[in-house]
Formats: structure tokens, sequence, C-alpha cells
């Protein structure tokens, strides 16, 4: 770290370190370019062109030999160790290996699958991807059929693969404490202001929590994707599905991992509920076309729905410190609060 001048005094010295700390930078789209033509191919036409800036940082890459387009993730700093990052390409590659049509990531010159970059707040894993054509999945019977086949052919490939099924060192599993506990207290320190509302969440958890953890001795548990949204999915021109973003995948409850297209779905205020609904039973029905879900996984789904959204609340709240106290106010969690109460009031209707 050198120092920067300081401010009030032209031609002083502070001890400000240099370059400051960040908590989330985004990197220089040239400086990809150059790395990616340094580790994945020395092309003259290759660019980098920033797509979205979430969780973690998304490019697009063109000019890559042999690919038209590929996509680049730089992994947040902190928000994945590269162990855990290996275990999610070694799980694409498994799958994709046994037939599922996945976007596979993309080898560097010597063979690796990631690499790391000294970002100024840490160091960040990335890795490249193939990128995905096809259009986005809309909330019909038959996209969501599509969609269904495509999730129960993940999970019958993922069966024959042998991650750390049960969690370890490489990966952390999708259980309670990961859905709902450690996304309850991620959430308690923003809700002083609003005991009320923080009261009705922490008493949806402790039942959502209770009713799980009867059930849970009974459900199917193995390798998911954890994030299986409609926008993590292209269907293309031959009727197919291909998935891609595993980064929140890892051992888990399959009935969870069908629940956040449920949760999708019926969390979307532009969707009619009633579309909404002919497009879950379709889903269901064609998953179930591939492979049988037992009755504790179907009476399991609607608490994972809900437990889906004490989680991405609880994800928000984690990122609290870059997009700060304004955007996730009190009406952020009014608005998955009264998610909430509909959808209670929906299955008890």
């Amino acid at each position: 770290m050198g120092t920067v001048p300081s401010p009030r005094h032209a031609g002083a010295v502070s001890s400000l370190p240099f370059p400051f700390p960040a908590v989330h930078s985004v990197p220089c789209a040239g400086a990809l370019a150059e790395l990616l033509r340094r580790e994945y191919a020395d092309s003259p036409t290759l660019s980098v062109r920033l797509l979205r800036r979430n969780i973690n940082d998304t490019s697009l890459v063109r000019g890559l030999p042999g690919h038209q387009n590929a996509v680049l993730r730089v992994y947040r700093s902190g928000w994945r160790s590269e162990a855990e990052v290996a275990w999610e390409l070694e799980f694409i590659e498994g799958v994709a290996a046994a037939g599922v049509p996945v976007s596979r990531p993309l080898a560097r010159q010597h063979g690796e699958l990631f690499g790391v970059l000294p970002a100024v707040e840490g160091p960040r894993v990335y890795a490249v991807f193939e990128h995905v054509s096809g259009r986005l999945l809309e909330p019909s019977e038959a996209d969501a059929a599509a969609y269904g086949t495509a999730a129960a052919r993940l999970h019958t490939a993922a069966d024959g693969l042998d991650l750390n099924s049960r969690g370890g060192q490489n990966r952390f599993p999708l259980d309670l404490d990961h859905l709902i506990t450690g996304p309850l207290e991620a959430l308690r320190p923003l809700l002083e202001g609003s005991p009320d509302l923080l009261r009705e969440l922490e008493a949806i958890a402790a039942r959502t929590h209770t009713r799980l953890a009867a059930l849970a001795p009974a459900l199917e548990w193995g390798l998911c994707h954890g994030d299986l949204h409609e926008g993590n999915a292209r269907l293309g021109e031959d009727g197919a599905v291909r998935l891609f973003d595993f980064d929140c995948g890892g051992p888990g409850w399959r009935a969870y991992d069908l629940a956040v297209y449920g949760w999708s779905l019926a969390s979307n205020s532009g969707n009619d509920p009633e579309v909404a609904e002919r497009a879950w039973q379709a889903f269901l029905a064609a998953y179930q076309q591939g492979r049988s879900l037992g009755q504790a996984d179907l009476e399991a789904i609607p608490l994972f729905v809900t437990a889906r959204s004490l989680w991405f609340m609880g994800l928000m709240a984690g990122r609290v410190h870059e997009f700060g106290t304004e955007t996730l106010d009190g009406g952020f969690f009014e608005y998955v609060l009264n998610f909430l109460r509909e959808w209670d009031a929906r299955r008890d209707g």
C-alpha cells in the first residue's frame, strides 16, 4: 500500500492507504481482455463487455477462438473459495458428461478451469463458460414442461456423481441453517427499527423450520443446482432447455431445488396467479415423468418456497454494505413479507 496526498493540505502526504480499500470493485474490461488473451488465447479480436454487476460480475467475451461468444464470471471476493468453485465446475462437467445440456467451463491454456485475479478488495476467482443461446423461458405450460424435463435429467445425472454429496470442506450444504437460520441472522440488524415486521418474519421462519425439520428424514437429498429459476436457463430451437449458473448449487434437498422455480413463478408480480399455477403444475408433471417424487417431497415444496424467500432476503441483507440501506429499506422487506402472507393464505385456502 502506498499513500495519497491529503486533500486538506496541498503537497502534504496522508497516511491513507493507496489504493483505498474497496468492498466490491468492477474490473476494467480492457484489463480482463488482456488477462484472457494471456490465459486462454492470444487473439487480437478478443473483447470483454460487462453484462451484469450482481453478486458476481458477468461479462460477454467475443473473439475467443472456437467460440463466437463466451461468458466470463468474476466471482465476488470472499463469496466462493477456490475449492468451492472447483466443486461447482466439477459438478457442471459431471452432468455434462452424462448428457445434460449445460453451459460448460472453458479450459485455460494449461488446462485449468479457473484462475484468480488480485482485485483491490482481495483475490477473486474467475472462469469462462460457454455462451448459452436460445430464448428466455416464459410462464407457459409448454416452456414449464420443458424445464421440468431438464430438472429431472439434471437430478438423475447428478445421482451418479460423487462430489461430497453430504457436504464436506469443498461445498456448503443447502440445509436449514443455510436457507433459514443464517439468513434470519443477517436480517435482524436491518430490522431493528421495524420490530413488528421482524417478529412476523421470525414466526414464519420458526414455523417453516419446524415443519421442514420434521419432514427432512423422508426427503430426497442429492446434488442440486440451487438456483433453478427461469432466468438461469434458455430454451433452444430444438425444444431443449440448457442450464447455467450453478453458483448456488450444492448438496441439498431436491424438493428445494424444484421449489425455486415455484417461488420464481409465484413471487413475480408480473405473472397472473392462474397462469403461474398452470405453469407450475406442468413443470411438476414433466419432472415426475422422469423422476418420481415422494409424498414428503410434495408436502415440503410449498415450505421450501417460503424458505427460498427467507434465503433471498438474507442474501440481500448480506450485501447491504454494498447496495446500501436505502435500497434495502423497510419497503423491500414488507414486499417480501406480503408475498409470504399471501403464500400462506393460498396454501391454507
